[in-house]
């Protein structure tokens, strides 16, 4: 059965076309080497084409039990708190790509991505790009698209809709 959420936390560049960043987001915010306490515990994912899964986060990190999938803190997998929202640094090849938590009053976690939703790719570039300069690289198997933005903007961006929840993790305990 196909697990949506490992295969967003772990998605390739490459594979196809995505927003990324230079460095772990919010830049110049100090990173944490455990999973916050208000984190921690089992959840739902709801999300309609994935059926349902349970991720359990741990002090160091997420895993999946029905798939083995986990991660972990570490170099390859920063976490930073600002202004509310928990922010997920993946490396992935010569970039970082980055997922956000919002926890919700509920205790329930909105998972959101750096996404076009409704608009192509090429019309969210050209949207985006009149709120942050957004560099292209060439690379072997195609594009990098980047930006840089500063903690605020970064935040802006999410509050004015350019991060979409993709999916919804429903806190159990």
């Amino acid at each position: 059965m196909y697990r949506l959420l490992p295969a967003i936390l772990v998605i390739s560049i490459f594979g196809c076309k995505e927003i990324s960043f230079k460095e772990p987001q919010p830049r110049g915010i100090k990173s944490h080497s455990e999973m916050p306490r208000e984190l921690r515990g089992t959840y739902l994912v709801i999300e309609e084409s994935a059926g349902k899964d349970t991720v359990i986060v741990t002090k160091f990190g997420y895993y999946i039990p029905s798939d083995s999938s986990r991660g972990i803190l570490g170099d390859s997998l920063i976490m930073k708190k600002y202004k509310g929202y928990y922010f997920f640094n993946e490396k992935s090849n010569s970039a970082w790509l980055l997922r956000v938590l919002k926890k919700e009053k509920n205790g329930d976690l909105s998972f959101m991505l750096i996404e076009p939703a409704e608009k192509s790719f090429d019309e969210f570039l050209l949207t985006l790009n009149e709120q942050i300069r957004i560099d292209s690289i060439d690379v072997s198997g195609g594009t990098l698209y980047q930006i840089s933005p500063s903690p605020n903007k970064l935040v802006d961006l999410i509050e004015r809709g350019f991060f979409k929840t993709s999916i919804t993790l429903r806190k159990l305990r």
